[in-house]
């Protein structure tokens, strides 16, 4: 996984730079990164488009008629598999960057030194390294949104930030960040889950596309995204396309014996109840999206494989007493799958969210929170026709042509962020010269 991080564009200018190249060809340089960038970008969001839909299908195939219906333990045995990246990034990290790796061994023993000294235990350890400290002044300033990278206190220690190494967050940072995000990531997994117990496919992936619309409205709140007459529109053409195909779905058309196919039997109250869990999903992934791109304005700060794995181990350890919390409520009882089929979807639905979720991640990152939500929405098309050869569902022309929207609407955002981006690179042109 430590492969898929993309190279920092201004360490390889700044290197430019000191071997003499001029103007022109650092400028040519920085088109060709951000260009790379943004492929690279597109490239990652469609294969999370393919993951995710496989992932909805094989979880909706155990959880909608019942066959293992706990989707907290669904949603775990995900989470569990993000810690699966933590081992090569290690492994990675101390045999490429030794000195990074041992920086980190210093924080791990600093970190465990003030575990041990709030719990009672003396300890002879110092500190070595900004420590991972909830009240500390590094906290503040790696979540403080104002700031970049540049101008944090927290990272004024690093000696160039001219180099890739020089930029990144340290581990402790890195442990922050994912322990801000664990809980949201894992919500808005648990209640997707929830929602294919009681509605389709088809309807969740739609509904769950609405995030475009929170996306928008949470960063422009906060700054991330800028607001334009195209986004809107595309935002509106998005929403347009859910309602053609939320009334076919509420029509009851999409349920009854003539276009079901294999899909089990929902009442009205049931595909009701599943789709405002869809929404609720929705808006949690749009505030996820929203602050992760406030708090990481670039890629290369962060190590993704670490950053997900510490969000795997950090659920990991946090939620397992709400296995006992919702066996005891009654919410959900807590029984270990049956071997066989259900045990081999849980492990190939587990393995699909790591790679989709990470893919996500950078796709967010190298391109923006707008872009990467309404693309999702492409996992619209994918879901009828998976639902077409899967469960041997039929759709209405009326769905289609909702799909078609979405579609539409993606198209035009993309083409907005290309021309903004355009804009950004002549912007910056000008004020080097």
């Amino acid at each position: 996984m430590a492969s898929l991080e993309p190279p920092l564009p201004a360490a390889v200018v700044g290197d430019l730079s000191s071997h003499g190249a001029g103007p022109a060809s650092i400028d040519s340089h920085k088109g060709n990164s951000a260009r790379w960038r943004r492929t690279l970008g597109l490239l990652l969001l469609a294969l999370v488009v393919v993951f995710w839909t496989g992932s909805s299908f094989l979880a909706s195939a155990i959880l909608a008629d019942h066959s293992f219906s706990n989707p907290f333990f669904v949603t775990y045995i995900n989470t569990l598999f993000f810690i699966l990246p933590l081992a090569p990034a290690v492994l990675h990290k101390a045999y490429r960057r030794p000195d990074e790796f041992h920086e980190w061994m210093n924080e791990c023993r600093d970190a465990a030194s003030k575990l041990s000294s709030r719990l009672g235990f003396r300890t002879g350890t110092h500190s070595h390294s900004r420590a991972l400290d909830p009240t500390g002044g590094s906290t503040e300033s790696l979540l403080r949104p104002a700031r970049t990278p540049s101008q944090s206190p927290s990272i004024k220690r690093r000696h160039s930030e001219s180099t890739h190494s020089a930029n990144r967050l340290t581990l402790s940072e890195t442990a922050r960040l994912s322990l801000e995000f664990c809980l949201l990531w894992f919500g808005a997994g648990y209640i997707l889950l929830a929602c294919l117990q009681h509605t389709t496919v088809a309807s969740s992936t739609i509904l769950t596309s609405t995030a475009s619309i929170f996306t928008l409205i949470f960063g422009a709140m906060i700054g991330v995204e800028k607001l334009t007459l195209r986004k809107s529109l595309s935002v509106i053409l998005s929403l347009a396309g859910v309602a053609l195909i939320s009334s076919v779905d509420f029509s009851g058309k999409s349920s009854d014996d003539d276009h079901r196919g294999s899909f089990p039997e929902k009442t009205t109250g049931e595909l009701a109840w599943g789709n405002t869990l869809a929404l609720i999903s929705a808006a949690i992934y749009a505030l996820y999206i929203t602050r992760l791109k406030k708090r990481v304005p670039d890629d290369s700060l962060v190590s993704m494989p670490v950053f997900f794995g510490l969000v795997g181990l950090f659920n990991a350890v946090m939620l397992f007493p709400f296995f006992f919390i919702l066996h005891w409520t009654g919410v959900e009882r807590f029984e270990f799958p049956p071997a066989g089929r259900v045990t081999w979807i849980l492990l190939l639905n587990g393995a699909g969210s790591m790679i989709s979720d990470v893919a996500w991640a950078y796709a967010v990152l190298l391109t923006s929170p707008v872009l990467v939500t309404v693309g999702l929405s492409m996992t619209i098309p994918l879901t009828l026709v998976g639902q077409m050869v899967l469960n041997e569902q039929t759709s209405t022309a009326v769905y289609w042509i909702g799909a078609m929207v979405v579609v539409s609407s993606f198209i035009l955002v993309s083409h907005e962020e290309n021309k903004e981006e355009t804009v950004r690179q002549l912007e910056e042109r000008d004020v080097e010269r």
